[in-house]
């Protein structure tokens, strides 16, 4: 068994060595990127283990098992998505090397000599992107250990986390090895049931050409526009098909009419409209295009299934990364609403005011600190129709054991308590843009926007006060609420004169203090201190206490979705490298004669980058239609919509789609550079 196991090896280099140098260095452009784009996929998959089996990370930031039952579901995809990206370059490689094989047989090979030598060569390279990837997964899970320890604020002692953990190593070692095995077979498989000639001429072959018809052309057109229609249509609030016939429903048949509208689009549309453009004689016959489009129409044809599959891999990539953007960036930016001031509490015993300021001052000094004492009147109206404000909430704020309704009424509070509250808050552009207001007007403060985009403005709501009812007018709605929701929900803002009206009509009156100033921000032992003196008063909270509790109950979430995006970017870009240098490797010869013909290497290296933007435009641009409709139904339909239409909240997608596209480019500019190498090599 040694002696056959030196007899492989030694056939192995004796076959491989000599064709790898000669042909170098295509050889080792292509075997340079399979073993590094396979190093990472090890890299993700093993850093992505070792964080799954980080048994003193995962006490600290999970109490409920719920992180773990994420890693073994996460788990599951990351095996899938290593084992389809892995399989499809294992078969690229195969492919360019047919010809070789062919030969091999017919030199007198046998092709379970081949299939040996094969096997050797994968093992070979497996174990290099292995030994890679243990060295580089290690390094990236203490950087995640790190950042998530200093993120989140942990106790974590490092030394108790090894560099390599011995069960992630072997879980990885054994699964990359059952991978090698499927591969191996795989290729056997391959080799047994292609016969010699289809082995030599296998790499002139493509994919099955697609016919292209008017038909499904059009109906390519119609099902995609249907289904970004029918995304669109989530804007129309309670009237939308979403709502009265159900999410899940329509999101399904969405996607479908989405999906099955690209695969006709690019299967058919696409070459049937490139096939039209030749009609254009004037713009055909260019000494660049008429190379250019007849290649596009035959590169449509004979690879549109993979087209297909990295389009919707695309979607995919761009819709994942860019929702779970919008899912970290949301919650915090809503935190400027939901708890506006540092730190805020009902006062419901006089004396916790004098304790407050004592608690404060041991953290900071109490004069860069503002303490502000807000008076909230609760007012009820007479008016038939209500904004949803008057009757929302509950009576203590959202705490987890209180379902109790709160008395319906709108709860007001003085123009002047309300700049004063902004002023300390930092608002000081929602100050500059506030109207005046006279007695018989109000602000009102929404807790969202209506979803029928109506507005209460100009809107009367008589306020009893006393015995008398007293008529104000809405002269402006606001999202800039001063208090937060746990305090004061229908919150309406009426002028100071007003207001000592209702306080002297001994309206239900509660008080609240607000504490702001850099020197209280992100201070969680300054707030641990006051919500003991408050007995874990529902009615305290704090803004970076808010956002602290999002980034510790989600970090682990979006780190593990984090993994499967960078799987997707390894693959989407490996996959447009290996078409695109496969396409322009089989058509060299085309190149050398347009050389022959008088063309010069800058107009070759135009026609080039043309061909290869074209591939790498079409997954990208469709990806990022699918990916916007995508967002905009998230948006709308999962996301509570607390902060309106306001651009800045879309500012994550275009940052997430920003950084796809240089991905994308780097990826375009290394294809574009090893094709130049391909082409005009000495």
């Amino acid at each position: 068994m040694k002696q056959l196991y030196i007899k492989y090896l030694f056939l192995f280099f004796y076959i491989n060595l000599p064709t790898f140098i000669d042909e170098e260095p295509k050889n080792f452009s292509f075997y340079a990127l399979y073993l590094s784009s396979v190093s990472l996929v090890i890299t993700v998959f093993f850093a992505f283990t070792s964080f799954s089996m980080n048994n003193v990370m995962l006490e600290k930031i999970s109490t409920d098992g719920r992180v773990e039952s994420m890693c073994n579901v996460i788990s599951v995809f990351l095996m899938a998505f290593v084992v389809f990206y892995m399989a499809y370059s294992n078969r690229f490689f195969l492919k360019r090397r047919t010809k070789e094989l062919g030969i091999y047989t017919l030199l007198g090979y046998r092709k379970t000599t081949i299939s040996s030598l094969l096997t050797f060569e994968n093992i070979f390279i497996c174990c290099g992107a292995f030994l890679v990837g243990l060295l580089l997964g290690a390094i990236v899970h203490k950087g995640i250990v790190i950042g998530i320890t200093a993120l989140l604020h942990l106790s974590v002692d490092n030394s108790q986390i090894p560099l390599f953990n011995i069960d992630a190593v072997a879980k990885t070692a054994v699964f990359i090895l059952l991978v090698v095995f499927v591969l191996c077979v795989s290729n056997g498989g391959f080799l047994f049931k292609t016969s010699l000639m289809e082995l030599i001429r296998f790499e002139k072959k493509a994919e099955k050409p697609m016919k292209f018809h008017r038909l499904p052309a059009l109906l390519g057109i119609i099902m995609t526009v249907s289904g970004y229609g029918l995304a669109l249509d989530i804007f129309r609030g309670s009237k939308s098909l979403w709502i009265s016939v159900g999410f899940y429903p329509v999101g399904m048949l969405t996607a479908m009419l989405i999906a099955i509208g690209t695969i006709f689009f690019i299967s058919s549309f696409l070459p049937y409209a490139m096939k039209k453009s030749k009609s254009n004689k004037r713009a055909f016959y260019t000494e660049t295009k008429i190379i250019t489009t007849p290649n596009f129409i035959y590169r449509i044809r004979s690879n549109a299934k993979t087209l297909i599959m990295l389009t919707l891999l695309s979607a995919a990539t761009l819709s994942v990364s860019s929702i779970m953007a919008l899912t970290v960036y949301y919650p915090i930016a809503a935190v400027s609403r939901i708890a506006p001031s540092e730190i805020e509490f009902r006062i419901e015993d006089e004396a916790h005011i004098d304790t407050a300021k004592q608690i404060v001052s041991q953290y900071a000094d109490t004069d860069t600190v503002i303490f502000t004492q807000t008076n909230i009147y609760k007012v009820t109206s007479s008016a038939s129709q209500l904004p949803m404000e008057y009757s929302i909430g509950t009576a203590k704020g959202d705490a987890d054991n209180e379902n109790i309704k709160r008395d319906a009424g709108f709860e007001c509070i003085s123009y002047t308590d309300y700049t004063t509250l902004l002023l300390a808050q930092g608002k000081n552009d929602v100050i500059a843009s506030l109207p005046e207001l006279n007695d018989e007007e109000c602000i009102l403060v929404k807790y969202q926007p209506n979803s029928d985009n109506s507005t209460e403005i100009g809107n009367t709501y008589p306020l009893l006060i006393g015995d008398a009812y007293m008529p104000v007018t809405v002269k402006e709605v606001t999202l800039d609420n001063p208090l937060s929701f746990a305090n004061s929900i229908g919150t309406l803002i009426v002028s100071d004169n007003i207001c000592k009206q209702i306080k002297s009509s001994d309206a239900p009156t509660i008080s609240v203090m607000s504490i702001n100033g850099k020197a209280v921000e992100d201070n969680e032992a300054l707030y641990a201190e006051i919500s003991n003196m408050l007995n874990q008063s529902p009615y305290l909270q704090g803004h970076s206490h808010r956002v602290n509790e999002l980034f510790s109950m989600n970090s682990s979430t979006f780190l593990l979705i984090g993994f499967l995006v960078v799987l997707f970017f390894i693959a989407t870009g490996s996959i447009l490298y290996f078409n695109n240098i496969s396409a322009i490797s089989d058509t060299k010869a085309d190149y050398e004669i347009l050389i022959k013909m008088g063309y010069t290497n800058k107009r070759i290296k135009r026609i080039i980058k043309k061909q290869v933007l074209s591939i790498f435009s079409i997954p990208f641009v469709l990806g990022l239609l699918d990916c916007f409709f995508a967002a905009a139904v998230y948006k709308t339909a999962l996301m509570q919509n607390l902060l309106g239409n306001r651009f800045s909240q879309y500012v994550p997608v275009i940052l997430s789609v920003a950084l796809t596209a240089v991905i994308y480019a780097i990826y375009y500019w290394v294809t574009i550079h090893t094709c130049y190498k391909s082409i005009f090599k000495k």
